[in-house]
Order: structure tokens, then C-alpha cells, then sequence
């Protein structure tokens, strides 16, 4: 598969009956690896042919060996795939297609590959020198032949197989190629995968020469209502893309959600709580990224207090709300009605009336614009400073007594002390409790006092500290009646 095929789609004339029209051309790459074939309905055809019909079902199975099949785009291909005698089908590279029947695939894309893996794979290791050493794998397994392998075993699809190196006498181990890992120490593991899976055994820094396999294109598809970006080695995904690797490359995917999304798995290849999924390409060749949107609200401010408060303003604070993606900020309530923002959990609410009680809330709201419960509380600002005036000042008369009455206005309850003076000298005192309001003291004038001019002091005691004294009042007595 050459890289122009990967980049370029192949526009071929295709007969339908007595007419010709022109179709895009896209490549259907078929790469069965180990002992099987795999046939397609509907036949392709043949892009490494001169575009001959497919009749045959593709045989190869090994080393940089694949089928490159052309499709108008948009074909539905149904892919069957026959183990030889003796041997099993294990499955397909695509989530679209679990299990071990047929495969179904759109081709939608200008170059698809799909590897069908099949059981036992071989495992060829190469030495530098014949001579030079020994390798021995932990197990015991099958062997095979293969050109160019010192030594060959079978394993299924998937194995780890620990391999050790011993060199002769006046050799030395170097390390082992790529794929083997650690490939500094004597002792290194590799997973069967390709067929055949190679190994190459360094000594005397003699390398050995391990044959190519195949590229695959890589298919990363993003699904779900929600949104999110995926990264690797050539992908840098917000959609969909595809890279070209070589068959067995290890690439690691990176998944993050935006705002408001939640990032919900890899379609069961790696776990759905990781982020960061880690797989060889080739026996997979796509996989799909979910993203959903955040439905769920954050968690109901804790712990809403008031920190403090004065006569035109009070300060609340809350303890933080959590979120599966987030916490994006706080809107507070003043009497059911939004006050304001804020991204801290503490808020002051200003320009307040004094001595009045309000109806305080807050929420908090996440990146995807769920809101969650409200917390809240009432809370009063402080008392307005102490006003008083009197409002009225008159003499009731009634079965020979006379009686001041003092009509006293005060917007705080507190404790009034009234005076009724004659020349200066108190002829009645009173101390009574006043509410807010309209308050009538009474000051009864004793019959042995003369008819005359009187005169009403009045001192308040300030709650805030101090008293307040008001203005005298001169009110004119009479004899009783």
C-alpha cells in the first residue's frame, strides 16, 4: 500500500449496462494474518492488478503481504472469513464487527483496513550469528519453521511470551529489537500478533535484520451527543481521522471532554474509566471515542451562613459543591430573585434596607449549564439608627383628673424616660417600654398641682449606645373639671 493510495482516491471508469459513468474509487485494504483466508461480497476490485475483478478470496496471510480491493464509495461490504483446516478464526480488527462471523463495513473513508486474525500465529526469532547464542521462551509451545528464524513456535492471538538470551563463549548479548521489551535486559516479553511476530536476538551489536510487515490505516470515529478532542502519534482528532502505522505499533490515544461534556469510553478496548487507552494497531484498526453531554448538576451548596452584616449590606459564605466535570461558578438570590455571579464561595449583597429581613439562596452551575439545588437562609441587616418625635402632646380631663398624653413615634423598640416639669421642678416621672410605632404615654397630674403651663422632656435609651433626647414640650393644664 503505497502512500499515494492512502492520500489519493483512484477514479476508474465503471460500466453499468450500455452507459459508462465515473466513480470515486476508495481502497478496501484486507489483511488476514495467520492461517485463513477472507473473501468480500460484493467483489472489489483488484488495485494491485490494473484493477482486474476480485475472484478469489484473499490468501495473503503473512509477512508485508495484504489485499488492496477498490469500492465506489459508500459500498456496504459484507467479509467472511474461512480458517484452514485445522486452525481457528479469532476475530476482527473493528469494533463494528464483534465476535468471529461475517463483517460488514460502509466504506466511507478513502482507504479502510480490516485484519482478520486467526490461530496459531508464528513466532520467529532471528540471531545476529547462528553461533553467537541461545534463545528460550518460558513455555512450552508448538514449533514451526519460517525462513530466516533460528528458531520458530505457535501461539494464539494475544499471547505473552517471555523470551531469555544466553550468548556463547566469547559472544556478548546486545539487546533485543523493538518489540521486546525491555530491550536492554537479557530477559524481554512480546505479544503475538502478527504473522509471523518477529523477534530479532542482537549479539556483538550484529543486527540480525528483521523482515517489514504491513501498514494499516488507523480509523479513530468520535460518537455521542456530547464533545471532546483525541490525541496520538499523528491524530489530533475533534471528529474523525485516520493515520498509517506499521502493523503492530503501539500507539497510546488520549481522550479530554470539553466543557460541559464527559468523556464515556473506548467501545470496551480499554476501560472506560481511562483516558488514555494503550494498544498495538493491526489487530485493532478502529475503535470509537464517546463523549455524552453532562446531565447531572453539581451538588447543593453546603453550610450557607452569614459572615457578616451591616445596616446596608450582608456577606454570606458556603461551603463548595463538587461535580463530575466541574463546578463553573455560584449565582446567589436576593428574596427569589438572581443578585449576582461569582466563581468563590462567598458573596456580599449591598445597597440593603436597614432592619430588614431578607430571603437569601445560592446554587451552583457547571460547565454544561446544570444547576443544582438551592441552598438558603434568611438573615436581617442591622437595625436602622434610632429616630423618635413626638407626634402629639394633649390633656385628657375626665372625673376630676388630668392626664398628659405624650403620642411618642419610634421606629425601634427601647426604653423612653418622660418627665412633666412645673418651674423646673418634676411633678411626674415615667419609664415605660416602646415598640415601634405610635406610642400614648400617660403622665396623671396630681389634683394638688396648680393649673399652669407644664413642660414633657423625653430621653430614649440608644440601643446602638448613648440616649437620644428629644425636644421639650410645653402643654398648657387646666383646673380639674
Amino acid at each position: 500500500m503505497t502512500g499515494t493510495a492512502l492520500a489519493t482516491l483512484v477514479v476508474v471508469a465503471l460500466a453499468a449496462g450500455a452507459r459508462e459513468r465515473v466513480s470515486a474509487v476508495v481502497e478496501l485494504q484486507v489483511a488476514p494474518r495467520g492461517p485463513g483466508t477472507v473473501s468480500a461480497s460484493p467483489a472489489g476490485v483488484d488495485l494491485d492488478d490494473g484493477n482486474a475483478a476480485v475472484t478469489q478470496p484473499c490468501d495473503q496471510n503473512d509477512d508485508d503481504d495484504s489485499c488492496r480491493w477498490g469500492y465506489e464509495q459508500g459500498t456496504s461490504v459484507t467479509l467472511s472469513a474461512t480458517a484452514d483446516s485445522g486452525k481457528s478464526f479469532v476475530g476482527w480488527s473493528t469494533p463494528d464487527c464483534p465476535g468471529t462471523g461475517s463483517c460488514t463495513v460502509t466504506l466511507d473513508a478513502e482507504v479502510t483496513s480490516v485484519v482478520a486474525l486467526f490461530s496459531p500465529l508464528k513466532l520467529g526469532v532471528k540471531y545476529s550469528d547462528p553461533d553467537a547464542g541461545t534463545v528460550t521462551i518460558d513455555r512450552s509451545a508448538n514449533t514451526c519453521t519460517e525462513d530466516g528464524a533460528r528458531v520458530c513456535f505457535e501461539f494464539a492471538p494475544g499471547s505473552e511470551v517471555r523470551l531469555t538470551a544466553k550468548p556463547a563463549d566469547d559472544h556478548t548479548f546486545t539487546r533485543w529489537s523493538p518489540g521486546c521489551e525491555p530491550t536492554n535486559e537479557r530477559t524481554c516479553t512480546i505479544v503475538v500478533n502478527d504473522q509471523p511476530t518477529w523477534v530479532g536476538a542482537i549479539f556483538d551489536n550484529d543486527d540480525p535484520g528483521i523482515p517489514t510487515t504491513i501498514k494499516v490505516q488507523f480509523r479513530l470515529t468520535k460518537t455521542g451527543n456530547g464533545g471532546g478532542q483525541v490525541t496520538a502519534s499523528k491524530l489530533d482528532c475533534g471528529g474523525q481521522c485516520t493515520a498509517n502505522y506499521d502493523y503492530g505499533q503501539t500507539i497510546s490515544l488520549t481522550a479530554r471532554a470539553d466543557n460541559g461534556s464527559l468523556f464515556d469510553g473506548w467501545n470496551g478496548v480499554c476501560a472506560k474509566t481511562q483516558t488514555t487507552c494503550r494498544f498495538p494497531v493491526g489487530p485493532i484498526t478502529s475503535i470509537k471515542a464517546q463523549f455524552v453531554r453532562d446531565a447531572s448538576p453539581p451538588t447543593t451548596p453546603g453550610s450557607l451562613v452569614v459572615l457578616s452584616k451591616t445596616r446596608t449590606g450582608i456577606a454570606v459564605a458556603w461551603t463548595a459543591s463538587s461535580d463530575t466535570t466541574g463546578v463553573a461558578g455560584y449565582r446567589v438570590y436576593l428574596n427569589g430573585t438572581a443578585a449576582g455571579d461569582t466563581t468563590t464561595t462567598e458573596y456580599a449583597f449591598a445597597s440593603l434596607k436597614c432592619g430588614r429581613s431578607y430571603s437569601i439562596a445560592v446554587d451552583a452551575v457547571d460547565s454544561g449549564g446544570n444547576r443544582s439545588a438551592q441552598a438558603t437562609l434568611a438573615a436581617t441587616t442591622k437595625p436602622c439608627p434610632l429616630a423618635a418625635r413626638v407626634a402629639g402632646v394633649g390633656v385628657v380631663y375626665a372625673g376630676g383628673s388630668r392626664t398628659v398624653v405624650v403620642k411618642l413615634r419610634v421606629n425601634r423598640a427601647t426604653t423612653a424616660r418622660l418627665r412633666l416639669l412645673r418651674n423646673g421642678r418634676i411633678v411626674v416621672t415615667t419609664g415605660p417600654r416602646v415598640r415601634p410605632g405610635t406610642n400614648p404615654i400617660r403622665l396623671r397630674v396630681s389634683p394638688r398641682h396648680p393649673a399652669g403651663v407644664y413642660r414633657v422632656t423625653i430621653t430614649l435609651v440608644n440601643p446602638d449606645g448613648g440616649t437620644l433626647t428629644l425636644p421639650g414640650r410645653n402643654v398648657l393644664v387646666r383646673r380639674a373639671r
